[in-house]
């Protein structure tokens, strides 16, 4: 947790005081929306284990997702009446060196992921065949995609995923 801003002096100054502050509750806001949802990365129902993992060779948890930050999200009943109960939700999802999201099957959540810094490993079946995505290339997610990322590389990497999901889901 960032430490609160201590000026080194008492300042008397209004705009000193207001820009303290200021920084103060970005650096607290920040932080407490990167943590609220740390494993959140996907609905649970989603996830797969057992034989489809030790086909894929893919691990069956998330590691290393070091920020999950909501950044809004849109209800679509007002644009499209089957779409009752869902939302358009957009994140910034961080993970660590070595990290990786599991293995898991996009059930009735579209979305697309688009990777903001670092290279992304992603592995989707039915092959698993390893593909590399860079900053600035996005994947594309419809029902019945199964797939797990890794990040194989010593820097974070940085994605912003936008995905429908059901408006009560984390």
């Amino acid at each position: 947790m960032p430490k609160p801003l201590t000026p080194a002096a008492p300042s008397r100054s209004p705009v000193a005081l207001m820009a303290a502050m200021t920084l103060t509750i970005s650096a607290i806001g920040s932080v407490a929306s990167a943590v609220a949802h740390p494993l959140a990365v996907l609905p649970e129902a989603e996830r797969l284990s057992g034989p489809s993992a030790a086909a894929a060779d893919a691990p069956t948890s998330n590691a290393g997702v070091s920020a999950v930050r909501s950044l809004g999200s849109q209800p679509l009943v007002g644009d499209f009446s089957a779409l009752q109960g869902r939302v358009l939700r957009l994140r910034e999802i961080t993970i660590a060196p070595g990290g990786h999201i599991g293995l898991h099957r996009h059930d009735s959540r579209p979305g697309v992921a688009y990777l903001l810094e670092g290279l992304l490993t992603e592995r989707r079946g039915p092959g698993y065949t390893p593909v590399v995505l860079q900053a600035g290339e996005a994947a594309f997610e419809t029902t019945g995609v199964t797939h797990w990322w890794r990040n194989e590389t010593s820097e974070p990497v940085r994605a912003i995923v936008v995905d429908i999901v059901e408006a009560s889901t984390p």
